[in-house]
């Protein structure tokens, strides 16, 4: 949390402190739910508006059917809230601070910014939803606004797409000359938030990782041509009840960094449905080979009863498991082994997650094919990331599909010919 800090008797987190106190032209505030970026801003300009006088807060976004899409209610609340309503008249068209004569106007930019031109002594721009806006009305809207000596542009938003005008030209590329650029998330958030908003997004990152990076942590979404395996697709998350015939599977992959971790898998198939369970995770980073067994057998019931399937790389790991009595053999792997599991894994009517499985659900949202810089054209290479869980996975089944018709070992690509853009 962050600490709040008092000015003139007002309260504000830390990142926002910029706005009061230096002279940025453009303040770009972006990043998931539960910020505060908006409140935060409105607070700013309803203190501002007693800094200036006879000038114009615009406050814009893209479109705007009426005043209820724009923040007026906001800004109406937050003035009542600071105990301020004497210095202000509101109206259902407008705002004004009665002792400064600064007027708030609220617009859509969008077949309007032609008319936002004309409007005199714009001194603050409050562009809501930025992610939004045009690269059309941002050239439009620019000039017109630095004109004015001391003018301050604020953009707050969740982005979107990394090709947006705002996120291009502040967070992916060097921002202009006089900016300030910070993302926020719900962990600079100072005020109180209730347990519901949590709830939701504990949900969110066990159930739909992806969606929570870009709801909540404030990531951009991703082209869903890039996944290897698609949610409501090829994987779903689920509670379920095993059977007690299940035939159990487990498939370990060391960690050889820091980064990078030791993973176990342990999972069972439902041939009659062609469905594929996951039903435990045992994933740590820097896990010493002394400890893991132990961690092993903690995370994945009934480890000691199953031959368990591991990377050939770490013969030492394995010929030490081996020695303290667990059942352990490396896999053959082979040329084409990635590939040929992926499309094993895909050729279940449904890969079925269980909620604990939080790592795997994680590596199943995120795991993708590289992209061409030049071109944005997907590749047939998959990237080498976010695929421990999903290499133990293909692991416990090598053997299961060794027994089937496909040569895994000698994959032909052409395969893939349909997934990819040419």
């Amino acid at each position: 949390m962050q600490k709040k800090i008092l000015i003139k008797q007002h309260e504000v987190p830390d990142w926002i402190l910029p706005l009061y106190l230096e002279n940025y032209t453009y303040n770009i505030i972006y990043g998931g739910r539960g910020a505060a970026k908006s409140f935060c801003v409105a607070e700013f300009l309803v203190a501002a508006s007693f800094t200036v006088s006879n000038v114009v807060f615009l406050c814009c976004r893209e479109t705007q059917d009426s005043l209820k899409d724009s923040v007026h209610f906001l800004l109406s609340k937050r003035i009542r809230k600071m105990e301020l309503t004497q210095y202000f008249k509101i109206t259902r068209e407008g705002i004004k601070n009665l002792s400064t004569n600064v007027n708030f106007v609220f617009t859509g930019l969008w077949q309007n910014v032609e008319s936002v031109k004309s409007i005199p002594d714009i001194k603050y721009v409050w562009i809501e939803e930025a992610a939004t806006i045009s690269k059309e009305s941002w050239d439009l809207l620019i000039p017109t606004v630095t004109r004015n000596e001391g003018c301050k542009i604020i953009c707050t938003f969740n982005p979107s797409e990394e090709s947006d005008v705002i996120y291009r030209t502040f967070v992916t590329q060097e921002p202009p000359p006089n900016s300030y650029v910070r993302k926020v998330s719900y962990r600079d958030n100072p005020y109180p938030m209730g347990k519901e908003f949590f709830i939701e997004l504990e949900h969110k990152k066990k159930t739909d990782y992806e969606a929570y990076l870009h709801d909540y942590e404030g990531e951009c979404k991703k082209h869903s041509n890039i996944r290897v395996f698609v949610k409501d697709k090829h994987w779903f998350v689920e509670e379920f009840e095993q059977p007690r015939n299940a035939h159990l599977h487990f498939g370990l992959d060391f960690g050889f960094s820091p980064e990078h971790p030791t993973a176990g898998i342990r999972c069972y198939i439902d041939d009659k449905a062609n469905y594929l369970y996951i039903t435990h995770e045992a994933v740590k980073t820097e896990l010493s080979l002394e400890h893991m067994g132990q961690f092993l057998e903690e995370r994945l019931p009934q480890l000691k009863q199953y031959c368990i399937y591991a990377d050939n790389a770490g013969q030492i790991q394995i010929d030490y498991l081996k020695r303290r009595g667990y059942w352990i053999e490396p896999v053959k792997k082979g040329a084409g082994s990635i590939e040929g599991g992926i499309e094993y894994i895909k050729s279940f009517s449904k890969v079925i997650i269980h909620p604990r499985c939080v790592e795997t659900i994680k590596e199943f949202s995120l795991y993708s094919y590289k992209v061409d810089e030049r071109s944005g054209d997907i590749k047939q290479e998959i990237i080498d990331k976010n695929n421990h869980c999903i290499d133990s996975i293909r692991y416990s089944l090598e053997n299961c599909m060794r027994n089937t018709s496909a040569d895994y070992t000698k994959w032909d690509m052409s395969v893939f010919d349909d997934l990819f853009i040419r």
